[in-house]
C-alpha cells in the first residue's frame, strides 16, 4: 500500500538499520506525527529481516494477531475465575474459544492487520492485554513478596503500550473499572496506586498533541466547529458497536454525515441508544450483576481518545479504532454463551443446536473477513471500494483512486476521478494538482500549468504544485523558473524526493553538475531503491565522462527494477560509446521488449546496426521510431541518409 506504508517502510530510513543514530532518532523523534519508538523498533527488526519483501512484514502482522487473541482467551478465563462465577470449567473454557474467535475473526480486524502501518494497533493490543493481566496477578495478591514486581511488571507494560500508540493512555482508568468488578477493591489506595500510571497517561497525551500538531495533522476548530465534533462522537459511540454487530460496508474511510445537527436521525437515535445501554447497565448493576456497566464503561472510556473531540485527520471514523474498545463485548458474547450452556446442560440437543449456531456465526465471519481482506490487496481495490460505498461523499478517496490511477499511467480514468473529487468538493487544492499531473502527462504543458495555479491558489503551500508547475517549467525549456518552482517545493517539503530529483536535473540541464549530484545523492539517502535516481545518476556521470560510476548506478537501478525501460536504454548508451556493442545492442532491445512505444530505442538500434552494416535491420529500425513519432528528426534525417547511401530514392 502506498498509503501510509511509504512513510512508515520502505522509504523510511529510519527504521532501516540498528545503528545508534537510528536507535536514537526512533526513541526521541515525533516522525510521521507520533511518538511511538516501540511501534519503529518492530518495523525496523522486520526491516532487517525481511528488508522491503512485504510478506514478512504481513506474516509479522498475522502472528502478533493471533497472539491477541490468544490473549483475550485468556483474559476471559482469568476473569470470570476472579468473579468467582458457578459456571464449570469446560462451559468457561468453551466460552473463552467463543469469545476470542469472534474478536478475532471479525471483518473490522483487518485494518489493522493487512495495514502493516498500523502495526501499532496490534502491539499496543499486545501490551494492554498482558498488561490488564498481570494487573490481575497483582491485585489479586497484593500482598505477597512479588507484589511489588508485578506491580513494576504493570508500569513497564503501560509505557511500553503508550510508546506503540498512544490510544493506550485510558489504562488506568480501565484497571480501576477492574478494581470495581470483578477485584471488588475499589478503594482509596487503590486510586493512589494508579497515580505513577496517571502521570505517565498525562505526559504521553500532551506529548501526542504536539507531535500531531507539529505534523499538521490536528484539524482545528475553525475547519471542524466544537458542535460538529461533540454531535459526530455521540454518533460515533453507537456507530462502532453497530459496525461490530453487522461489519458491512467497511472502507478505509468513512465521511462525516452529510446532515448532523441535534435534530438529525444519527444524533437522536445514537443519544437514545446510548441511554438505554447506561440505564439498563446500571439498572443490571443495582441488581448485582457489576459486568453489564463494567464492560459498558470499558467501551466508553476506551474509545474516548478516537471519538475526535480532539480531531486528528479527515476521517469520521476508522475500523482500526475498535480493535481495543470493542473487546468487552466479545468478553460479553462469551459470557452470554456460557450462560446458555448451563442453561441448556439438561438437552443434549438444545446444547448441540447452540455450538451449531455459533460455528455458522464465525464460519461466516470468516467468510466476511477474507473478502475484506481481499479488499486491502492494492491502492486501486482499496479506494474503487471505498467510492462504491461513498459514492458522492468521498473527494479524498476519489483522490486517492486518482493517484492510484495515474501509478498505472491510466490518464483517463485519472482525470474522471479527480473531476468529481471536484465536484463534491470544488475547493480541492489537491484535486486540481491531480488534474495538473494528467494534462502534464498528455504533453499538454499550458493547460497543466493552469491547473498546478489553480491547486495553489486554493493551498499556497502545496509542495506538489510548486513540483508541478517546476515540471512544466522544465518541460518548456525554462530552466530559471524550473529551478525557482523546484526549490520552493523543497523550501516547503524539505523531504519532498520528487522534486529534489527534479531539480537535480535542471543542474543538470544547466550545467552545474556539483549540485545536480549534491541533490541526486541528497534524494537517494532518503530512497535508496528509487530507480529514477539512479537513472539520473547515471546520466549525470555519463556527461561527466564518469563511465564506471555511471554503469554502476545504472546496474544498481537494474537490480532493482529489471523492467525500467530507460535504465536499459541509457545503459546501452554507455556501452555504445564505450566500443561494447553486442551489450549494446542487447541494451536496447531489452529496452524495446519493454516499452514498444518509445521511438528513441529504437532509432539508436538502427544507428548501431547501421554501423555494423546490417541496413535492412536498420532501416526496418528508423521506420518503426518514425511510426511511433513521425516528428523524430533523429530517426527520419537517418532514415534519410541510409537511403541515399544505399542508392534509395523516395
Amino acid at each position: 500500500m502506498s498509503w501510509d506504508d511509504a512513510d512508515y517502510v520502505y522509504e523510511n530510513l529510519m527504521i532501516q538499520s540498528f545503528d545508534s543514530g537510528r536507535l536514537f532518532q526512533m526513541a526521541t523523534s515525533f516522525y510521521a506525527g507520533n511518538w511511538h519508538p516501540i511501534t519503529w523498533f518492530s518495523h525496523a527488526l522486520d526491516y532487517a529481516l525481511f528488508e522491503a519483501n512485504p510478506w514478512g512484514h504481513h506474516l509479522t502482522s498475522v502472528l502478533m494477531h493471533c497472539v491477541n487473541v490468544f490473549l483475550v482467551f485468556v483474559l476471559f478465563q482469568r476473569l470470570l475465575f476472579l468473579a468467582k462465577t458457578k459456571f464449570s470449567p469446560s462451559n468457561i473454557f468453551w466460552g473463552g474459544i467463543a469469545a476470542a474467535l469472534l474478536f478475532g475473526l471479525n471483518p473490522l480486524r483487518v485494518e489493522s492487520v493487512v495495514w502493516v502501518s498500523q502495526r501499532k494497533d496490534l502491539l499496543c493490543a499486545l501490551f494492554v492485554l498482558t498488561c490488564y493481566l498481570t494487573y490481575l496477578s497483582y491485585a489479586n495478591d497484593s500482598e505477597s513478596r512479588f507484589s511489588r514486581y508485578r506491580y513494576s511488571g504493570v508500569l513497564f507494560l503501560f509505557l511500553c503500550a503508550v510508546a506503540s500508540k498512544p490510544m493506550a493512555v485510558t489504562v488506568p482508568v480501565i484497571l480501576l473499572l477492574m478494581d470495581v468488578y470483578p477485584l471488588r477493591r475499589f478503594s482509596l489506595n487503590a486510586v493512589l496506586e494508579k497515580i505513577p500510571l496517571f502521570l505517565i497517561s498525562l505526559g504521553l497525551s500532551l506529548m501526542t498533541l504536539r507531535a500531531q500538531g507539529q505534523a499538521g495533522a490536528v484539524v482545528s476548530a475553525e475547519q471542524l466547529g466544537l458542535a460538529d465534533r461533540w454531535l459526530n462522537a455521540v454518533r460515533g459511540i453507537i456507530f462502532y458497536p453497530l459496525k461490530t454487530l453487522w461489519p458491512v460496508n467497511l472502507t478505509a474511510l468513512y465521511p462525516f454525515p452529510s446532515v448532523l445537527t441535534p435534530l438529525s436521525m444519527w444524533f437522536c437515535g445514537s443519544l437514545l441508544l446510548i441511554l438505554a445501554c447506561t440505564t439498563f447497565c446500571i439498572w443490571q448493576y443495582r441488581k448485582g450483576k457489576s459486568f453489564w456497566l463494567v464492560a459498558w464503561f470499558y467501551y466508553l472510556v476506551s474509545i474516548l481518545p478516537v471519538l475526535g473531540i480532539i480531531q486528528v485527520g479527515g476521517q469520521a471514523a476508522a475500523d482500526r479504532y475498535t480493535y481495543l474498545p470493542t473487546i468487552s463485548f466479545f468478553l460479553l458474547s462469551g459470557l452470554g454463551l456460557v450462560c446458555l450452556a448451563r442453561t441448556l446442560r439438561q438437552s443434549v440437543f438444545s446444547r448441540f443446536l447452540l455450538g451449531g449456531c455459533v460455528t455458522v456465526v464465525i464460519v461466516g465471519l470468516t467468510s466476511m473477513t477474507q473478502k475484506q481482506v481481499k479488499v486491502w490487496a492494492d491502492d486501486e481495490t482499496l479506494w474503487r471500494n471505498a467510492v462504491q460505498v461513498f459514492p458522492d461523499r468521498m473527494p479524498r478517496a476519489r483522490l486517492f483512486l486518482g493517484w492510484a490511477y495515474l501509478d498505472q499511467n491510466r490518464l483517463e480514468e485519472a482525470e474522471i476521478e479527480f473531476q468529481t473529487a471536484l465536484r463534491i468538493n470544488s475547493v480541492y487544492a489537491k484535486a486540481h494538482n491531480g488534474l495538473g499531473v494528467v494534462e502534464y502527462r498528455r504533453g499538454r504543458l499550458q493547460s497543466a500549468e493552469i491547473k498546478f495555479k489553480q491547486a495553489l491558489a486554493l493551498d499556497s503551500k502545496s509542495a506538489k504544485a510548486y513540483n508541478g508547475l517546476g515540471l512544466v517549467a522544465f518541460g518548456g525549456g525554462r530552466l530559471k523558473s524550473a529551478e525557482k518552482y523546484f526549490m520552493k517545493a523543497l523550501a516547503l517539503d524539505s523531504e519532498f524526493s520528487e522534486a529534489r530529483n527534479n531539480l537535480g536535473l535542471v543542474l543538470l540541464s544547466l550545467g552545474q553538475y556539483f549540485e545536480a549530484e549534491t541533490q541526486y545523492l541528497k534524494s537517494l539517502a532518503k530512497e535508496r531503491d528509487s530507480v529514477e535516481i539512479r537513472n539520473n545518476l547515471g546520466l549525470l556521470y555519463s556527461r561527466q565522462g564518469r563511465l564506471k560510476e555511471a554503469e554502476s548506478q545504472y546496474l544498481a537501478g537494474l537490480s532493482v527494477d529489471f523492467e525500467f525501460s530507460g535504465l536499459h536504454f541509457n545503459l546501452a548508451n554507455l556501452y555504445r560509446a564505450q566500443g561494447r556493442i553486442n551489450e549494446a545492442l542487447e541494451g536496447y532491445k531489452r529496452s524495446i521488449r519493454i516499452n514498444a512505444h518509445w521511438a528513441m530505442p529504437h532509432n539508436q538500434l538502427g544507428e548501431v546496426y547501421w554501423k555494423l552494416r546490417m541496413l535492412e535491420k536498420a532501416e526496418s529500425e528508423f521506420i518503426a521510431a518514425i511510426e511511433i513519432d513521425p516528428q523524430n528528426e533523429s530517426a527520419n534525417k537517418n532514415l534519410l541518409l541510409l537511403r541515399s547511401e544505399a542508392g534509395k530514392t523516395e
